[in-house]
């Protein structure tokens, strides 16, 4: 089955959402967590495929990475979190189908060389914590018809008709 993949920019991304960027600064294995988190609920609800590709090694060896499914996490060494996602890209079946997460200008046009899908890390950030109280401090709070216009446009969803 075909299906929307969207491949993010993990550390581009954290650093797009300032309660996560100050996280970061002083224990990045929780921020990476908490993104990792945020980014699951939402492909869950939204049945998409995600990939978070982190630069460097994985942390540590106790026990693994949590399961985030339909998250898939991977970390780049002994390359960059860029070169790995062009590889990705490049190594794709359908790219059509791809959908780009980063603010790398370098990644971004060649993602759109290759026919995906891109989208700023500070948009995804946006439409990420928008309603997700795990990764910020707001309350909740209904979606504007803006930003429901961004999540079905991002997600290729119809509005059904009224």
């Amino acid at each position: 089955m075909n299906r929307q993949h969207t491949i993010i920019d993990g550390y581009n991304l954290l650093h797009a959402i300032p309660a996560l960027k100050k996280t970061l600064a002083h224990d990045a294995a929780s921020a990476r967590e908490s993104l990792i988190h945020a980014v699951a609920q939402l492909t869950h609800r939204r049945k998409i495929r995600c990939t978070i590709v982190f630069d460097g090694a994985p942390p540590g060896t106790s026990g693994g990475h949590p399961s985030h499914a339909p998250v898939h996490v991977v970390y780049s060494h002994p390359v960059s979190a860029d070169e790995k996602i062009r590889s990705m890209i490049e190594h794709s079946k359908n790219r059509s189908l791809l959908s780009i997460v980063s603010s790398d200008r370098g990644i971004t046009d060649f993602a759109r060389v290759c026919s995906c899908e891109t989208h700023a890390s500070k948009h995804f950030a946006n439409l990420l914590t928008a309603n997700d109280d795990a990764v910020t401090e707001k309350t909740d709070a209904p979606l504007s018809p803006s930003q429901i216009q961004e999540w079905l446009t991002l997600f290729e969803k119809k509005q059904p008709d009224t």
